[in-house]
């Protein structure tokens, strides 16, 4: 087969991975309504009627304190805990409760450190375990 010929088949295979690749992507993302928090599932509006939201200082973000909601869903002896918060696209962190008492959780269902690194604010979380 010349060039010419060979081109145009290229480009379409090209173009028929770029679009499985984003069906697939699109295809596995879940969106749930639901928090799994301490293997218990609670919405974010039950979650923000536990506590009262509040603003982290220095910081312009309003929700709920991850150490007031760690007591309020009923985790036994806290400080002894690490605590792993789950995004829905499997992107993780691990922070102790030293981390907790200065964390948010947003209406976003993202979560905010002013000790920690911009990294370890999770977006989407749907999940928050207490190991």
């Amino acid at each position: 087969m010349r060039k010419d010929q060979l081109l145009p088949i290229f480009a379409l295979l090209i173009l028929f991975i770029a679009c499985t690749s984003s069906l697939y992507v699109y295809a596995s993302q879940a969106t749930t309504d639901t928090l799994l928090v301490n293997k218990q599932y609670y919405t974010i509006n039950q979650l923000f009627s536990f506590t009262k939201p509040r603003l982290l200082n220095d910081s312009n973000s309003m929700g709920i304190a991850l150490d007031d909601l760690m007591v309020k869903t009923g985790v036994s002896h806290p400080e002894q805990h690490i605590y792993i918060l789950k995004g829905v696209d499997g992107y993780e962190k691990t922070v102790t409760w030293e981390n907790m008492k200065n964390g948010l959780l947003t209406k976003g269902r993202e979560s905010i450190f002013l000790d920690l690194p911009k990294a370890f604010n999770v977006k989407n979380i749907v999940e928050i375990e207490v190991k």
